[in-house]
C-alpha cells in the first residue's frame, strides 16, 4: 500500500469518549497529522468531545469518505470499530493514549510522531487479522441469525448463578466432547492473548488461521486447549444438566442461549486490517505487555 494514498485521502479519528484523556489526545493526533500534512475527518461523537460538533460525521458516513482509520482507546475500542468496520476495506492503526494491557492498541501516544513518519515513508505493515463468523440457530422457532464478525472470541458463559455448566460440541458434524466447565471460550488468533490466554490457552500469532477452543475451569481436567485451523466448524449447544448460558462476542454483545438453539461457529472470510510501524514487532509487543525478561544468562554465561 503506498504512502502517499493516506496523504492524498482523509484518515477518520474515533476516540472511545468515556475515557478522561479523550480530549487530550484527541488534539494531539489532530497536531500530528496536520504538522505532516494529512487530511483528516472526525467521527460525531468524537467531534463533539472536542467541542467541534459541526465537524463531526455520523460512523457510517465516515467511513465512505476516510481511507484509513486511527482509534484512540483500548482493546475494546477496537473491538468495537472493527466490528462497525465489517465490509469496508479500511485498514485501522491503534492509538492508546495510556498504559493499558491492549494488544491491539500497540501505538502509545507519546509515540505516534515516529509511527506516522514511517506511514509517510511506507515503513508499515499492514497485518491482515481473521474473525469468527458464529450463527444463531432455534430450530424450534425457525430462527437462523447471523451475529456479528467477533475479531476476539465467542464465550460461552453462565448466568446470574455461578454455577458449573455442561455444553456439548460438535466439530464439522462429528461429537466432540461435553465441556462440564465454568464457561467455553472459541478464541481467534488476536483473541489468544486476551480472555483465552486468562484460561490458559496458547498465544497465536496475529496472522494464524486457526481457532482456539478454551474450556475455563474445566471440571475434567484432561480438557485441555486446542487448535483448530480453517475449514472446522464449531457446534455448540447447551449440554444436560440444562442451566442458563450466555453467548457473548467480544465481551461486547451478549444473548442468551436456550436449551433448543445452538450457535455455529467457524473462521469468518471477514478480515480486519491492522496498520503496524515495522519499528515494531509481535515479538515485540508480546515482551512489552507481557513483561517478559530479557537474556537471563547475563554477561557470564559460557
Amino acid at each position: 500500500m503506498n504512502s502517499h494514498t493516506y496523504l492524498r485521502d482523509p484518515v477518520g479519528i474515533v476516540a472511545n469518549v468515556t475515557k478522561a484523556n479523550a480530549a487530550e489526545a484527541t488534539h494531539r493526533v489532530i497536531t500530528e497529522l496536520e504538522q505532516r500534512g494529512i487530511a483528516w475527518r472526525l467521527e460525531q461523537a468524537t467531534a463533539q468531545c472536542i467541542n467541534r460538533p459541526t465537524e463531526g460525521l455520523p460512523f457510517p458516513k465516515l467511513l465512505r469518505v476516510v481511507s484509513w482509520l486511527i482509534a484512540i482507546g483500548g482493546d475494546g475500542t477496537i473491538l468495537n470499530t472493527v466490528r462497525q468496520t465489517s465490509g469496508f476495506d479500511i485498514p485501522l492503526l491503534g492509538v492508546n493514549p495510556g498504559q493499558s494491557l491492549g494488544f491491539m492498541t500497540d501505538t502509545l501516544l507519546e509515540d505516534l510522531p515516529a509511527t506516522l513518519d514511517d506511514v509517510c515513508q511506507n515503513r508499515i505493515d499492514i497485518i491482515g487479522r481473521h474473525t469468527l463468523h458464529a450463527t444463531f440457530c432455534a430450530p424450534q422457532e425457525a430462527l437462523t441469525v447471523e451475529l456479528p464478525p467477533a475479531l476476539n472470541d465467542v464465550a460461552f458463559v453462565h448466568g446470574a448463578q455461578a454455577r458449573l455448566i455442561v455444553l456439548d460440541v460438535m466439530v464439522n458434524g462429528a461429537f466432540f466432547t461435553s465441556y462440564a466447565a465454568d464457561g467455553l471460550i472459541i478464541a481467534t488468533a488476536t483473541g489468544s492473548t486476551g480472555h483465552s490466554m486468562s484460561a490458559g490457552g496458547p498465544i497465536l500469532f496475529p496472522s494464524t488461521e486457526a481457532m482456539v477452543l478454551t474450556p475455563i475451569c474445566p471440571h475434567t481436567l484432561t480438557n485441555r486447549p486446542i487448535i483448530l485451523p480453517r475449514g472446522y466448524q464449531i457446534d455448540v449447544r447447551v449440554g444436560t444438566p440444562q442451566r442458563d448460558v450466555y453467548v457473548s462476542l467480544d465481551g461486547q454483545v451478549v444473548r442468551p442461549l436456550p436449551p433448543s438453539a445452538r450457535v455455529v461457529v467457524q473462521l469468518g472470510t471477514y478480515t480486519a486490517r491492522f496498520i503496524h510501524s515495522k519499528r515494531r514487532s509481535f515479538i515485540d509487543v508480546l515482551r512489552e505487555k507481557l513483561h517478559w525478561r530479557g537474556d537471563l544468562r547475563g554477561s557470564s554465561a559460557t
